[in-house]
């Protein structure tokens, strides 16, 4: 996992392959956040991402390492592209996704921080896992087991639908109902500030 602070560092130097690193490893998520906030167009996609890494390498002695690296240019793609619509004289289109909901977005975050980041946020980490995996492990049925044979191990539809002794498509509608069920009780513990560790609550604010 990257120590965000130092890879600025790296990149302030002029560091070629901190540049490659950061860019391989940002810009598939940076293009897929996009992509979801500009009704799918690949082309806009692809120009606003690479307008956020100019932007960020612009910026990057403004970045203090309150937050991660991978949150602080996600806000730097999401102003860019209220820019392109207020151009366009347009508002920016309703997407509701649930990575955007503010307690949610500070478990993203925890998660993305450091490893070499403060106790405190390393603790907040660890609780956030645990979190996470107390709450696959009480859905319902096979539900938590394909979440992480899929996102964790990394199987294929077929394979689970192998390991389950069931069809493809039955495979992929368990999936679907597992993500659907996941989502659900997510929302529910961003919805419950008193359930997330103290720097998470801390970090969004009031309800």
């Amino acid at each position: 996992m990257y120590d965000d602070r130092e890879t600025v560092r790296r990149l302030l130097r002029g560091d070629e392959a901190a540049f490659r690193e950061l860019f391989d490893s940002y810009f598939p998520k940076l293009y897929r956040y996009a992509l979801a906030r500009l009704d799918g167009q690949h082309d806009e996609a692809v120009e606003m991402v690479q307008e956020t890494f100019c932007k960020a390498f612009e910026r990057l002695g403004s970045f203090r390492g309150e937050g991660s690296l991978y949150g602080w240019m996600c806000r730097i793609l999401r102003n860019s592209i209220l820019d392109l619509y207020r151009r366009r004289g347009r508002e920016l289109p309703k997407v509701t996704l649930l990575e955007d909901q503010g307690a949610i977005r500070q478990i993203l975050d925890t998660l993305a921080a450091s490893e070499l980041e403060e106790p405190e946020t390393i603790a907040a980490r660890s609780d956030v896992v645990r979190l996470i995996q107390a709450t696959m492990d009480r859905l319902p049925g096979h539900y938590g087991d394909v979440l992480e044979w899929k996102y964790v191990d990394g199987l294929s539809v077929k394979a689970i639908a192998e390991r389950l002794d069931i069809g493809p498509k039955a495979a992929e509608s368990l999936l679907t109902r597992a993500r659907a069920a996941f989502r659900r009780a997510m929302e529910a513990v961003a919805d419950s500030a008193d359930v997330l560790p103290f720097a998470i609550r801390r970090q969004a604010g009031p309800a």
